[in-house]
């Protein structure tokens, strides 16, 4: 092929990469929809491998298991100490746990408790003199001695239509509250990430409800509504919360209002 025609096809093929640019219709905009209409249906994770605060102390602690091993997961047996406050029955589920350090309170209000993260659940198989043995039904990581088992509760799983957060207003009354704790204590979370609030049954919560994150990012500058969140497990003063929608990172410390 010549030079000539080298030219003449190059042109020809912008011509025509032109043509189709000017003929396509451009990429709409994404507009920004902090509210989203979705349902909503709590998982097994969310309400067995979660976390919340300890209302009461477990006395039940993993000692071991098979061998040296020192890790354990699923199908696995395992050895705890026996207490004399608490002996469970052969074929009792209980749930293992991993206890956290105490949550530091909101500024307003004290400490609400100890952390307790949720490990899995085992079934007790027998209980001797000293120990119990339980196999492990449930891990949602692993489990290792000094985890403690307490009591396991079926709780209902819950299903709502995300309402949002555009349009709500802070009103500083009752019924508000405040962020005290971030899923593995991060700095911040997003959708689908959990966190702790320093409101609970004593403040009519119940599992379910919605409420909306508001931040304020100066002094003197009316409170934003940044993300909507729900009710997973609800205790007497505090309760674990799902991010179901936000446009802004939530963060402890962020206020927190019921719809």
């Amino acid at each position: 092929m010549s030079k000539s025609s080298y030219v003449v096809l190059a042109i020809g093929l912008s011509a025509a990469v032109l043509a189709a640019a000017g003929n396509k219709s451009p990429l709409p905009a994404q507009a920004d929809k902090p509210a989203r209409s979705i349902s909503f249906l709590t998982s097994d994770v969310d309400l067995y491998c979660s976390f919340f605060i300890l209302e009461d102390l477990p006395t039940l602690k993993i000692l071991g298991g098979d061998g040296s091993r020192t890790l354990f997961s699923e199908g696995d047996l395992i050895y705890f100490k026996r207490s004399s406050l608490d002996t469970p029955a052969e074929g009792q589920v209980m749930s293992v746990l991993e206890l956290g350090p105490a949550v530091p309170g909101s500024g307003r209000k004290s400490s609400p408790g100890s952390l307790a993260i949720q490990r899995g659940r085992v079934r007790v198989l027998r209980i001797e003199n000293e120990r119990g043995t339980a196999r492990v039904e449930k891990a949602c990581g692993p489990l290792m001695p000094g985890h403690f088992l307490g009591p396991f509760l079926e709780k209902a799983k819950v299903q709502v239509k995300d309402v949002g957060f555009a349009g709500q207003v802070w009103t500083g009354a009752a019924g508000s509250g405040q962020v005290i704790f971030l899923e593995d204590n991060s700095v911040q979370i997003a959708t689908g990430q959990r966190a702790l609030i320093d409101l609970g049954r004593d403040a009519g919560l119940e599992l379910g409800a919605q409420l909306t994150v508001f931040v304020q990012t100066t002094k003197d500058v009316p409170y934003e509504p940044t993300a909507n969140i729900v009710v997973i497990d609800v205790g007497r003063a505090t309760a674990t919360v799902k991010v179901l929608t936000a446009k802004a990172p939530v963060r402890s410390g962020d206020l927190v209002q019921v719809k």
